[in-house]
């Protein structure tokens, strides 16, 4: 359903030493899923003396038939069929009958 762009989501781990954390590693939860990224503009342009600035909405879309689990916080890196790289922060996610939903923060783009 969704072949345009492709996703690697990645999961923060707390490491903990003598029940304190003492720092985060990674757990890779997918590489190179299908998806898509919706980028759309939320607001009108707002103009100030020496910049202009538009509040973006980004919500990732994958097929269920991947069955990921995607959590508050996962990083997600999205690569565009244009080969645009985004780096994302999951929020809250929706599953529906074909396709999980997840509001993403952008947290770098290149």
């Amino acid at each position: 359903m969704f072949r345009d762009d492709r996703c690697t989501i990645k999961r923060p781990i707390a490491i903990e030493e003598e029940g304190e954390t003492i720092g985060y590693d990674e757990e890779i939860i997918a590489v190179d899923v299908p998806c898509h990224l919706s980028v759309q503009s939320i607001s009108a342009v707002n103009q100030t003396q020496s910049t202009a600035s538009v509040l973006l909405d980004y919500v990732l879309y994958i097929d269920t038939k991947h069955k990921i689990s995607i959590k508050p916080n996962d990083e997600i890196i999205v690569t565009t069929k244009f080969n645009q790289v985004y780096e994302l922060r999951a929020g809250e996610s929706h599953i529906y009958n074909l396709t999980i939903q997840t509001h993403c923060e952008v947290t770098k783009t290149a």
